[in-house]
């Protein structure tokens, strides 16, 4: 009888081990290498304007040279993070972001964390932030 128990569990073991791994090779061959993942980026908004949902971003530890262009950033995000960690989902636009009252540009070079995806336009990229973590 130990001889059958054994061999049960062996088998048993077998059946588990050949499961995983079928379960991690399937899950690698559905990861799409096509599908977009944004990158996360940490800096200052040196410009914000809400109408057009356009910002100027200096992403931290970048040296940015006096005569380098602005980089700006597409604001697309439905959804953004508040300072306090509270999540909005209601599209509007990021308080951290945001100008005055009556105005819709902000200079005030807020801290972000920003999710990015970037697309080649033919020679000139395009950054779309995807997502907003404000950080003060």
């Amino acid at each position: 009888m130990p001889h059958r128990r054994l061999a049960m569990i062996a088998v048993s073991l077998a059946l588990v081990a050949v499961g995983l791994v079928g379960g991690f090779g399937a899950a690698e061959l559905a990861d799409d290498p096509h599908t977009a993942r944004p990158e996360l980026l940490v800096g200052v908004v040196t410009w914000s304007n809400e109408q057009t949902r356009s910002v100027v971003f200096e992403e931290d530890g970048t040296a940015r040279r006096p005569l380098d262009a602005d980089t700006t950033y597409s604001v697309i995000a439905e959804g953004w993070q508040d300072v306090g960690g509270t999540q909005h989902r209601d599209g509007t636009y990021p308080s951290c972001l945001a100008g005055e009252k009556d105005d819709p540009v902000s200079t005030d070079r807020h801290r972000v964390g920003l999710e990015v995806l970037h697309r080649d336009m033919g020679g000139h990229p395009q950054h779309i932030v995807v997502h907003v973590r404000c950080l003060d």
